[in-house]
């Protein structure tokens, strides 16, 4: 992942989810008027696209989810921080009408002393770092 990919206009959903998905600890979220659904993947989550929609996960398992990726415009580097002192870390994904679509979570990102794991945060800042360090990203769309 040493590389750095060039204009925002070459980077697609599909190569941001692909460098996500070799990692532990990564919940994604989907989030609508009336529900959450979180998932954990795993480092072996199946990863597809075929057409317009792109496939976390796999219809033989006990969870998958489709993205329309003519939809999927822009993905966002987000540290917040909480209230304990620490940072959370995610990737967000959002429409054209700048609504989320989808959230990849970094979880697990300090141990039971509340330090932060560096691995871990490594993992973030390596996908953040390749894409140019930029928090706003706008995506190719097919």
């Amino acid at each position: 992942m040493a590389s750095t990919i060039g204009k925002d206009s070459d980077i697609t959903f599909e190569n941001i989810i692909r460098d996500i998905l070799p990692y532990d600890n990564i919940m994604f979220s989907v989030r609508s008027n009336g529900a959450v659904c979180e998932v954990n993947s795993e480092k072996s989550t199946p990863f597809r696209v075929s057409e317009q929609y792109a496939t976390i996960g796999d219809e033989s398992r006990p969870w998958h989810i489709h993205v329309n990726l003519s939809n999927t415009k822009e993905a966002r580097f987000v540290t917040e921080n909480m209230t304990d002192d620490r940072k959370s870390y995610s990737i967000r994904f959002f429409d054209s009408e700048g609504n989320l679509v989808l959230r990849a979570n970094f979880i697990r990102m300090y141990d039971s002393s509340k330090t932060l794991i560096q691995e871990k945060l490594l993992a973030y800042e390596q996908i953040y770092t390749k894409y140019g360090k930029k928090q706003s990203l706008f995506l190719k769309t097919k």
